[in-house]
């Protein structure tokens, strides 16, 4: 046996259960991010160096910048683990490491404890390691949205509580003969493993032979009610035979045994009343006078923001502005954010206008509004009209009458939301008659970059008035104790001052236990350990839920009538753990409830739990596609991956539509994750077809942001489908491809896969065929890579979709194309602008962007510098309301428009947009715009000017094979030598004839200015 050095200042690290640092006894702060001590709980158990990379890519993939989030991680861990005695977290550029020096982990201690194997260690040993094996690994630091994390630790987490129920039941078999020292871990190995019938049936055994055989039938008649309806146990089985063997001992023994199992007891009547939410509020002077100042209208529409840890009264302070602002006349609108709908877009404003009275407001903007109403989305909607009729919607409501929209937990924002709040934040005047309130847990806001980025944002522009919370002071802790028989400074050592804390605290002293120096979850768990067991299994449910508890719902994964369900719920309230939050719905008072209540279940309970919630789920969301976010968490929860992935599919798809595309690619890269799992077959080529599909889409971008390194994957992944004759699957993977070799500036292979793609459709459907030859030609038109024969396979898809009655935007789109570069502008902006409205009917999104971006080329091709105007600002408009702060090609079409309607400071905004093309790399765009600023300077008399530009663009182009710009270029080189020798020299680069009709105005330009140049004397 491992001797333990029990030095006062040795540094003990618990990761089994909620992880803690403890020193001489003391429990030692931790960072609040989530992620930060996820690091630390890495690192210590791997107990080797990782690569600063690998960490990156464990918690912080899809960061902006993950080597600094690493780095602020390892600042804030240092002043914890590091001491005068050692320098445990060591670091160089490329590595990190945990060095165990003078310190104790207790993972390494149980491994010690039982490396001689479990039969050989001694009972103490055993004793011991079950001890330390109490909690979950990592307990709460699970993080979902961190899949490569969360993969690792439910594996660990797997591999402990396997450890936990051999060590127990070890500790059962040894001690059968001491029921009394073994009921105990009895009851854990219930708790490890609550579906094992093995280990209930061991349970009664024990209960019985300790002479508590009330308890044994009890327990009895629960667990087989569980088990039948968890995992339908038939008849017969170990808790049968366990229940008979001791009923038929006690016949033996001449004891009775009732024909009917004694009833729990029922504990309702001995709850003593909660004083949580009775309490006026304490305090808070600087608070009260902001909520005070904000009500009167003074101050702007800034959001007012309490930020501080949980309990330190946030959600009161929210609860103190609805009553003052009812009291004042607003009408109050409250609005929460869940952890578990972090991928549900739009899902705060879902809450907060759900069930809102819409009296007053014009049809067109609830028509617009009505995703946000939980109504279908207006046809030709867009993220950008959605925004507008949001902000229209909070104006009318507070023109009847003035608003106080209250919004809680804002530390778990999804993207659309939080994208929503910014509009509406900036949109908003001091005239609005809104105020804008919310609480965050300050620690926890690094963790979400969506939140984070919003408020930094807001702080920037003067929008945000944050006010971080401190804990109560003496006099205002005593009078939240009351009568209490407490030291005051005894609970503000112990508490911290947190005002939750104090709250349990004395709500322990009344029920006449001692909470000296025991933690709020430990006050929490002691409460609810009250309940009878059918209560407490039930709050289990309504904890893993994870967000406002529908009773249809919870119903119909639990399998209760809904009627019974709410008479439990309504039960729970009376105790002070749930609360209505309106539309029949409930809560918990406080998530730290919920989080206690979850962190109690084993994880073999939670992965059943969460199975039956998702499907219950996904029996409800084929009439509410929201739904589809949180069946991807229940079933990623559940290890249910088939489940996962296809709830990834449908969920991202729901966020396109709704332009949420940054939660559209982080559920894709989840779902590709869950695909990767799969068995080898055809459901998992087509739904990993369906993600890259959704991963490249949601990362196609006005601002060109970088695509994902997905290449060898797609080409894997067609490969699998060419091979399982999956033709219509292979088609779209080829598509998917060249989509992305086009945005990758890559003219070869995108024609080589959007041939590809066509040449598989001709096994698929009439339909399928139709819309891949109309991609495939418009591809070809696009890039200038095959013209013949892109007109030829858009003739033919014509053809076809006449035939097949279909409209197809893609025929559309290739149309304004022939129809440019044959230089009838009237018709390709007429074909183009039908493009863009198929391609809002078809709720597509980026490619209503790409032919918004072509309509306006063409206009200003055709002198329409108004039409020009109006498109850019629309597209630029999309561009934000898709996560984009520039879209830097319109605004050269912009800034083009407004120079040749004389506007000279436009041309600041022209350099300024091309040098963001040349960051981002768009040679095709960056080519085009250059050719124009070579011509205004030229225009300008300005040749060395039109030089330098023509010559770059004319490298863009050539890079990119783009025949018009390469032409263009070349003529506008030619132009501006001022030698006719070389321009004629420039111009027999180029071949003769079959030149695009602004490529021929160029060269017909060209050589006007060549014919006015004096011959270069020979030499």
């Amino acid at each position: 046996m491992v001797v333990r050095d029990l030095a006062p200042d040795l540094l003990h690290l618990r990761l089994l259960g909620d992880l803690e640092l403890r020193r001489g006894g003391v429990l030692l702060p931790l960072p609040p991010s989530r992620r930060t001590r996820a690091l630390l709980g890495y690192l210590v158990s791997t107990a080797s160096p990782q690569s600063r990379s690998t960490l990156c890519d464990l918690l912080w993939e899809g960061s902006d910048d993950p080597r600094a989030s690493l780095r602020w991680s390892l600042t804030k861990l240092r002043a914890v683990v590091d001491d005068e005695q050692a320098q445990r977290l060591t670091a160089d550029r490329e590595r990190v490491a945990f060095e165990p020096l003078h310190c104790e982990v207790d993972t390494a201690r149980v491994h010690a404890l039982l490396a001689g194997g479990i039969e050989a260690a001694s009972l103490a040993t055993l004793e011991e390691a079950a001890r330390l094996l109490q909690g979950e690994f990592l307990d709460a630091l699970d993080l979902p949205a961190c899949y490569r994390f969360h993969h690792w630790c439910m594996a660990e987490r797997e591999r402990h509580g396997a450890m936990r129920r051999r060590v127990l039941d070890a500790l059962v078999t040894r001690l059968a003969n001491a029921p009394e020292r073994a009921l105990p871990h009895g009851h854990a190995m219930v708790a490890s493993d609550p579906l094992a019938e093995s280990a209930h049936a061991a349970l009664v055994r024990l209960l019985a032979a300790a002479g508590r055989y009330p308890d044994a039938e009890r327990h009895y008649a629960w667990a087989r009610e569980l088990l039948q309806r968890e995992v339908a146990m038939p008849a017969g089985g170990p808790l049968d035979d366990a229940i008979h063997r001791v009923r038929r001992e006690r016949r033996e023994a001449g004891a009775a045994v009732p024909s009917t199992p004694p009833a729990q007891p029922v504990v309702e009547a001995a709850q003593p009343p909660r004083i949580a939410h009775v309490q006026a509020l304490l305090g808070r002077d600087a608070e009260r006078d902001a909520i005070a100042q904000a009500i009167a209208g003074r101050g702007g529409p800034r959001l007012l923001l309490f930020a501080g840890e949980p309990g330190i009264g946030k959600t009161r302070l929210l609860d103190h502005i609805a009553e003052s602002a009812a009291g004042s006349g607003r009408r109050v609108i409250r609005g929460r954010c869940f952890q578990a709908e972090m991928v549900r877009p739009y899902g705060m404003w879902l809450d907060a206008l759900r069930g809102v009275s819409t009296t007053g407001v014009a049809g067109d903007t609830l028509a617009q509004a009505a995703p946000l109403l939980a109504g279908p989305a207006a046809e030709g909607g867009n993220r950008e009209r959605l925004f507008d009729a949001a902000a229209a919607l909070l104006r009318s409501l507070a023109g009847v009458q003035p608003l106080a929209l209250l919004l809680d937990d804002l530390q778990w924002i999804d993207e659309g939301s939080a994208a929503l709040l910014h509009f509406v934040a900036r949109t908003l005047d001091a005239s609005s008659a809104v105020l804008l309130a919310g609480a965050a847990r300050a620690g926890e806001v690094d963790d979400n970059p969506w939140a984070k980025a919003l408020l930094q944002s807001l702080a920037r522009g003067g929008g945000l008035q944050r006010m971080d919370l401190g804990p109560l002071g003496e006099t205002d802790a005593r009078a939240l104790l009351g009568d209490v028989p407490i030291a005051t400074a005894d609970a503000l050592r112990q508490t911290g001052g947190n005002p939750l804390y104090l709250i349990e605290l004395a709500d322990a002293a009344h029920r006449g236990a001692d909470g000296t120096g025991r933690s709020l979850d430990a006050l929490i768990a002691e409460r609810l350990r009250s309940l009878d067991d059918g209560a407490r299994d039930l709050l289990a449910w309504a904890a893993a839920m994870g967000r406002e508890l529908r009773p249809d719902l919870l119903a119909a994964a639990v399998g209760l009538p809904v009627a019974g369900l709410l008479a439990r719920l309504e039960r729970f309230e009376r105790h002070g753990l749930l609360a209505p939050t309106g539309q029949g719905h409930f809560d918990f008072v406080h998530d730290l409830a919920r989080q206690t209540i979850y962190r109690s279940l084993s994880q073999p309970r939670r992965r059943a739990i969460h199975r039956q919630i998702a499907q219950a789920l996904i029996a409800a969301s084929a009439d509410d596609p929201w739904l589809h976010g949180e069946i991807v968490r229940h079933a990623g929860l559940a290890n249910e991956t088939l489940a996962a992935a296809r709830a990834c599919l449908a969920a991202g798809e729901h966020c396109l539509r709704m332009f949420a595309n940054p939660q559209a690619a982080a559920v894709a890269e989840h779902g590709l994750a869950h695909v990767g799992a799969l068995a080898p077959g055809a459901e998992r080529v087509r739904l990993e077809i369906g993600l890259l599909r959704l991963r490249v889409a949601a990362a196609a971008s006005p601002g060109g942001r970088r695509l994902p390194a997905l290449v060898e994957r797609i080409e894997r992944t067609i490969e699998a489908a060419e091979a399982l004759a999956l033709h219509s699957e292979a088609a779209s993977g080829w598509e998917i491809l060249a989509f992305w070799q086009q945005q990758a500036s890559d003219t070869e292979r995108t024609q080589q896969a959007t041939l590809a793609a066509q040449r598989m459709t001709r096994r698929a459907d009439a339909p399928t065929h139709c819309l891949q030859l109309a991609n495939s030609g418009r591809c070809l038109l696009e890039i200038e890579a095959d013209l013949g024969r892109g007109r030829a396979l858009l003739d033919e898809a014509a053809t076809l979709a006449a035939g097949l009655e279909l409209k197809v935007m893609e025929i559309e789109w290739g149309r304004g194309l022939i129809a440019r570069a044959q230089g009838d502008l009237g018709a390709a902006c007429a074909a183009l602008g039908r493009a863009v409205a198929l391609a809002r009917l078809a709720d597509n999104h980026w490619r209503e962007y790409e032919c918004m971006v072509w309509l306006a080329t063409a206009e200003l091709e055709d002198g329409r510098c108004d039409a020009v105007l109006a498109h850019v600002d629309e597209i630029v408009d999309a561009a934000a309301r898709m996560g984009e702060p520039q879209a830097p090609f319109a605004q050269v079409l912009g800034a083009l428009a407004r120079l040749r309607r004389g506007d000279d400071s436009a041309y600041a905004v022209l350099q300024a947009s091309i040098a963001t093309l040349r960051e981002f790399d768009d040679k095709a765009h960056l080519a085009y715009a250059l050719n124009e600023q070579a011509a205004l300077a030229l225009a300008a008399d300005r040749p060395d000017d039109a030089a330098a530009c023509a010559g770059e663009a004319l490298a863009d182009a050539l890079a990119v094979r783009r025949l018009t710009e390469v032409a263009v270029a070349t003529a506008r080189l030619a132009a501006s030598t001022r030698d006719a020798a070389r321009a004629a020299e420039l111009l027999a680069t180029l071949p003769e004839g079959g030149h695009s009709a602004r490529a021929a105005a160029a060269l017909d330009a060209a050589a006007r200015t060549i014919s006015t140049l004096a011959p270069t004397a020979a030499t």
